[in-house]
């Protein structure tokens, strides 16, 4: 194997490695919404339990992308817009005035929206 071959592999495992640990990020995030929806009142159950799901989702579509990134455009696509949609909604709020977790949204969300976007490139590098 030549050295400029072995390049773009090693970019490519990199990239599936980043997308490995927003998995398992997100996995840890939902377990742990498990206990806010035991926790929750009635006015924040439906909210908490969707919350809960979404993240459960999040995790099953890192995986997907985890093991076959150069098949899911479209999933890649959808996931980077929604993480970058909820820190750009969350820096909106923040100069409304705040709302709660905003601050932390735009930490995560955004920070996962880069992390996905470098991922995304990574995977893509040819051949």
């Amino acid at each position: 194997m030549s050295a400029v071959a072995a390049v773009p592999s090693r970019w490519r495992a990199a990239g599936r490695v980043l997308t490995w640990l927003a998995a398992v990020s997100a996995l840890a995030a939902a377990v742990s919404a498990i206990s806010d929806v035991t926790q929750a009142d009635d006015t924040a159950l439906v909210v908490q339990t969707w919350r809960m799901y979404g993240l459960f989702l999040c995790t099953g579509l890192f995986v997907l992308l985890a093991l076959r990134p150069r098949v899911h455009g479209a999933v890649w696509a959808l996931l980077i817009a929604d993480k970058a949609a909820l820190a750009l909604t969350a820096a909106v709020y923040l100069t409304r005035g705040g709302a709660a977790e905003a601050a932390s949204t735009i930490g995560w969300d955004g920070g996962l929206a880069v992390i996905l976007t470098a991922a995304y490139l990574m995977t893509r590098v040819s051949p």
